[in-house]
């Protein structure tokens, strides 16, 4: 029997937590919405934070503050992850699915449409929103993952999808608590130098995942599909980003070990009006170790376009 750990929102945003029923109560969508308890409908633009593999809406913890003044946003635990109940095969379509319903549960539209930011996995599933429903979006931001790539993917994360070895590394964690949180590093500048809270916090969260057997199940059935996606849509991908009509800005951070910023190199010479901007002090999760700079780079970027 899977152990079953509760995954308590951040403090800050338990006022935002909302579940929709996807199909009953046995697949749901667990998401923050900024305009959670609100009498009238908001005027705010639309702003869906979208997290990558093994992670969950909480990942956005420090950003959603400094941006819900000018923006309604709504971040969801991908199906699957986090709180959010998924039975059965989890892949990228869908993930987009249940972004596509989530959108729809909050008003959005062509007349009303949504600016989309995914981070690592969560940048392809943003892209492959755009590209379906390219009037639904109105602007693409990318952080620190996109496709196609100029890069291969590392052969770390091919190595975790072959099924005994991925699954053989990812239950060994539930042994050495120390060594689960320790498999973070990597994707920080500098994880020992964030504040405790988010020390503590980020140490209880990778327990509660691999502790759990539907997030196991979610996680790799995610790599094994995203694997696929990367092998396969090369050349849809790109021809659908060209023809994409809303702008993209990509963030990368500049200490990323996980994806290198030269990664984004294909998209940029597709389109010479993407725009790059490198977030300092920052590995493959720059919303967590500098937020300031994300959101600012975030609110400038559409409010320009407004």
């Amino acid at each position: 029997m899977e152990k079953i750990t509760i995954m308590k929102p951040w403090p800050s945003l338990q006022v935002f937590a909302k579940t929709l029923s996807l199909r009953g109560e046995e697949e749901t969508l667990f998401y923050y919405d900024t305009e959670a308890g609100s009498d009238s409908p908001s005027s705010k633009p639309v702003l869906a934070l979208i997290h990558g593999l093994g992670d969950e809406a909480d990942s956005w913890r420090r950003v959603i503050p400094l941006l819900r003044n000018r923006f309604r946003v709504l971040a969801p635990d991908l199906p699957g992850f986090g709180r959010s109940k998924a039975p059965g095969r989890i892949n990228l379509k869908r993930h987009t699915r249940a972004l596509f319903r989530l959108l729809d549960e909050a008003g959005v539209s062509e007349a009303y449409p949504a600016a989309l930011v995914g981070n690592s996995m969560g940048a392809v599933i943003a892209e492959e929103a755009a590209f379906t429903q390219p009037k639904l979006t109105r602007a693409l931001i990318l952080e620190d993952g996109c496709f196609p790539s100029a890069l291969p993917l590392g052969a770390g994360l091919l190595l975790m999808a072959c099924p005994f070895i991925g699954k053989k590394q990812y239950r060994s964690y539930r042994k050495n608590h120390e060594r689960a949180y320790r498999s973070l590093l990597p994707y920080y500048e500098d994880l020992e130098g964030m504040n405790e809270e988010d020390r503590r916090f980020l140490r209880e969260r990778v327990i509660a995942r691999v502790e759990s057997s539907s997030q196991e199940r979610a996680y790799f059935g995610s790599l094994r599909s995203l694997i696929w996606t990367y092998q396969t849509g090369k050349d849809s991908f790109a021809q659908r980003f060209i023809a994409f009509p809303g702008k993209t800005l990509i963030l990368w951070g500049d200490r990323d070990r996980v994806i290198s910023p030269d990664s984004a190199r294909i998209l940029r010479n597709l389109r010479q009006d993407v725009v790059f901007k490198s977030i300092p002090a920052a590995g493959h999760l720059p919303h967590q170790e500098n937020p300031a700079a994300v959101a600012e780079a975030i609110a400038a970027f559409l409010m320009e376009r407004t």
